[in-house]
């Protein structure tokens, strides 16, 4: 298995802080979708195996499989494996690996998949249209094999009291919007699977309830917290802002603004060869 976690950028730390944010997201993101597995994606088989790249915490993998029988196989890949949960933690049916994505996969992983899920690569994926990511994936796929990648959405503030102060909010949106590395791939993310060859392509897109605005602005808060150092704009070197600038997030939270980030789940199916 690779092990470049040090050769690859990750703007973020992978603490017990970072680890709690990411298990926050996915409780939130499920909440909105009502999903684990997009509805149109077929579960039912009992010898299901299913892949989670990118798996973080591997909340995603341990909550599915809470869901399905012991008879099916999930297997996570992530470039490091600082956040897994204790093996006594792990459901037994769910085996977590290191892997680096952008590399190619060790040959008892090819071609083995009925479910490829991908979530949350907006800060890792560096070229303009994620091909290359596509293609790996694609590299576990069995025939007629469906994937599902779930993704941010550009961010837009939304004020909710007249007047309020939205400075550190639009920061916040605009590095949404202009990011490093390049995410222009992300609306194109649809036409991409298309480009690729898969069918019954679909795209949904998902807006935070008002109720749940506060909640992913704290996500944003915490995530801002992590990152805020490596983003050339709001480092203290010559800004002035650092951790300043977290604080004036929460102000403007308190003062009924948010930064809302809608989110994407694009669907395809590896045609038959």
């Amino acid at each position: 298995m690779s092990t470049k976690a040090e050769q690859r950028d990750y703007i973020f730390e992978r603490d017990y802080k970072s680890s709690m944010r990411l298990n926050y997201n996915h409780f939130l993101i499920k909440e909105v979708c009502g999903y684990l597995v997009h509805p149109s994606i077929p579960t039912n088989q009992t010898n299901l195996r299913i892949a989670d790249v990118a798996t973080g915490t591997g909340i995603w993998a341990c909550d599915l499989a809470s869901k399905l029988p012991e008879t099916v196989r999930i297997d996570g890949f992530d470039i490091s494996d600082a956040q897994y949960p204790a093996l006594g933690f792990r459901p037994k049916n769910v085996h977590l690996y290191v892997h680096d994505g952008f590399e190619d996969y060790p040959a008892e992983f090819l071609e083995q998949y009925d479910i490829v899920n991908a979530r949350f690569w907006l800060c890792i994926v560096n070229d303009p249209d994620a091909k290359p990511l596509l293609q790996k994936l694609l590299s576990l796929s069995l025939t007629a094999t469906y994937n599902g990648w779930s993704l941010p959405l550009s961010a837009n503030v939304v004020v909710t009291h007249e007047g309020a102060e939205t400075t550190a909010s639009e920061r916040l949106a605009n590095t949404f919007h202009k990011p490093k590395p390049d995410s222009h791939w992300v609306e194109g993310l649809k036409s991409l699977f298309e480009r690729e060859g898969l069918t019954d392509v679909s795209r949904t897109d998902y807006a935070w309830p008002i109720h749940l605005r506060p909640l992913w602005s704290q996500s944003s808060m915490a995530a801002t917290a992590d990152f805020i150092a490596m983003i050339d704009s709001y480092n203290t070197k010559g800004s002035g802002i650092g951790m300043e600038f977290v604080e004036d997030l929460e102000r403007e939270s308190a003062n009924g603004v948010a930064v809302d980030t809608p989110f994407q789940c694009v669907v395809g199916r590896k045609a038959p060869e």
